[in-house]
């Protein structure tokens, strides 16, 4: 708990402060950026915790303390393994509902990137938290938290906080990427099994477009047979990366499917060609 603590810490100050990402892109710079030295430990995986039954521990363990204004708001974090053959472990951060908890539904935020932590999302865009230009936790007025409860995973393996001990472990296509997600999902529900009749969301944006689909194609394949399926509702996709050869061509198809205006087709058409023209030029052409 202490080093998934920390490490929170350090990313959101790191955010938040262009003195601290300048002193280590100049290692020349007069001032020097102090560290914490004390020993915070390992990380928080709660995946044996879960196995044994100890789903009581595992909460109270994966209990989240923050400072200021911010400790009013609850949440929970920690690691759930996703193969244990390579130890991998992907990071997770939830936030319960504000409203009616045991009723509202319950989003999953996934990054794109790919490679990008969850938790951008969750400071700079939805989240209850955001950082201020004082490097201080605020509590964001406009919130998903206000009427979901809002779940975000470091995804695929090697994002974020989510590691691997061994290169084998990162998902080398989507059908891993799907399956991994699925595995932290079972896990998440068995920690919060109250949750796990609510209406279920995946929700993400850019490269996540791939990711999405991805999940959501795992958990309507194994929902038939699972001994506890996830109640899967819907998909939202934001600025997705789903197909880009063919996204290129969407302005006329959005034009004439009423999706857009025409003033609105003229301008993704510029950005289309755009696009092309920049593909023409990398490839040689």
């Amino acid at each position: 708990m202490g080093i998934k603590l920390v490490i929170l810490t350090i990313l959101i100050y790191c955010l938040a402060n262009d003195n601290v990402v300048n002193s280590l892109l100049n290692p020349h710079r007069p001032h020097e950026v102090e560290y914490l030295k004390e020993d915070v430990g390992g990380p928080l995986i709660l995946t044996p915790l879960l196995e044994q039954n100890k789903t009581r521990e595992a909460r109270e363990a994966s209990k989240v303390s923050l400072d200021g204004v911010a400790n009013t708001i609850e949440s929970y974090s920690g690691y759930f393994t996703v193969n244990k053959r390579f130890n991998s472990n992907q990071f997770f951060w939830f936030f319960p509902s504000k409203g009616d908890y045991k009723n509202d539904p319950v989003l999953l935020w996934l990054q794109g990137g790919p490679g990008v932590s969850s938790l951008f999302g969750l400071l700079t865009e939805n989240g209850p938290i955001m950082v201020n230009k004082k490097s201080q936790l605020e509590i964001r007025e406009h919130t998903w938290t206000n009427n979901h409860s809002v779940l975000y995973i470091d995804n695929p393996v090697g994002a974020g906080f989510s590691f691997t001990d061994n290169d084998n472990g990162y998902a080398r296509n989507q059908t891993q990427v799907g399956n991994e997600l699925y595995i932290a999902l079972q896990q998440f529900f068995t920690l919060f099994p109250e949750l796990r009749g609510n209406d279920f969301f995946i929700t993400g944006e850019s490269y996540a477009g791939k990711y999405i689909p991805a999940l959501a194609h795992t958990i309507h394949k194994n929902n038939p047979t699972a001994p506890k399926k996830i109640n899967l509702k819907g998909l939202a996709i934001g600025n997705g990366y789903i197909d880009p050869l063919y996204q290129k061509g969407y302005a006329q198809y959005l034009y004439q499917v009423g999706l857009v205006d025409l003033n609105t087709s003229r301008v993704i058409k510029k950005c289309e060609d755009k696009g092309k023209y920049n593909d023409e030029i990398q490839g040689g052409r």
